[in-house]
């Protein structure tokens, strides 16, 4: 389908400024009432019109009344066509869905649901972003639709969802009806993993006693309950007569805990560091150690699992290195 070019559309969006005077253009629910959507014809629009005047001046100069009665009909379902085109826009329902955190270097996936208020089905709907494919959906007796968006992540930290256009040609393809959308919707980017590496050599924060990393299950004393123990090693006995909750030591467990820090690579840059510590943490989850995080900004203590590693990488990813 042929549109306009884009600087019609927007020195239209400039002129008639709607999404300004619509009130606050982020928040997580958009509604596109009637301030907010711009109907124009398309390239086969503008050629049909064309065609309608050629009859009216064919039908005029001959005096063909079944040359003005073609003309007229067509007109008429044209002018039928621009109500169908609206109004399958009319009332439609944005709404914020999920982004899920990724690797640069990845593609960051935006998901968007739209739900229509009335009963009325909608057709073709299409959405997109700047410099991507059109994602063409239909709106049917479910009444939502679930769209996912896709942009390059190139960059590590939150990457927005940049402006999006809503636009449907239906049912003619005559004239095409559009809004502009800026939703509060941001996908985390992690730094890209780096090569396989040797995670460093120091264990338990540095604090451990080789002697106790040769037992097997040997119960070597008690410590702080952290986030992202084992249920199955908290002295529950104990947390009945007090307030503090305890978790047990085994030697074996010791040895499978590591710390990595900022500082075991001083050798490389920022970029290069991330990436490193970005690629220890995911081997340690793999291989089910338990680890912590030292920067220089901040500190995640031992723990296990997915929440452990959304953590962490959440830390690499929106680090920021202060100017010295």
């Amino acid at each position: 389908m042929k549109y306009l070019p884009p600087l019609i559309e927007q020195l239209t969006s400039r002129l008639f400024n709607i999404e300004r005077r619509s009130g606050n253009s982020r928040s997580e629910s958009i509604i596109l009432t009637g301030r907010r959507i711009y109907i124009l014809p398309t390239y086969y629009g503008l050629l049909f019109a064309m065609l309608l005047m050629l009859l009216l001046v064919g039908s005029t100069n001959y005096n063909n009344s079944l040359g003005f009665i073609l003309t007229f009909l067509l007109a008429s379902i044209a002018l039928v066509s621009i109500i169908h085109t609206y109004r399958n826009l009319l009332h439609l329902r944005v709404e914020v869905g999920k982004a899920g955190a990724v690797f640069c270097g990845s593609d960051a996936t935006f998901q968007l649901q739209l739900t229509k208020t009335d009963k009325q089905m909608r057709y073709n709907i299409c959405v997109r972003t700047k410099g991507t494919s059109p994602i063409v959906t239909t709106i049917d007796d479910n009444a939502i639709a679930t769209v996912k968006l896709t942009r390059p992540a190139t960059q590590r930290g939150w990457q927005p969802l940049e402006q999006i256009t809503i636009d449907s040609v239906f049912p003619l393809g005559l004239f095409r009806a559009w809004s502009h959308c800026t939703l509060p919707i941001s996908c985390l980017v992690y730094p890209q993993p780096a090569p396989p590496s040797p995670p460093p050599t120091s264990r338990g924060g540095g604090t451990g006693n080789s002697s106790t990393l040769n037992g097997a299950d040997d119960f070597i004393g008690f410590r702080s309950y952290q986030p992202g123990d084992s249920p199955r090693h908290v002295n529950w006995k104990g947390a009945a007569h007090s307030d503090e909750l305890l978790t047990k030591r085994f030697a074996d467990h010791e040895s499978s805990e590591r710390w990595f820090e900022w500082d075991a690579r001083p050798d490389l840059d920022t970029e290069a560091r991330l990436s490193l510590l970005c690629r220890w943490i995911i081997d340690a989850e793999q291989h089910g150690n338990r680890y912590g995080l030292r920067m220089p900004d901040s500190t995640i203590p031992l723990g296990q699992g997915s929440e452990q590693q959304h953590r962490c990488l959440k830390a690499l990813a929106l680090f920021e290195p202060t100017a010295t």
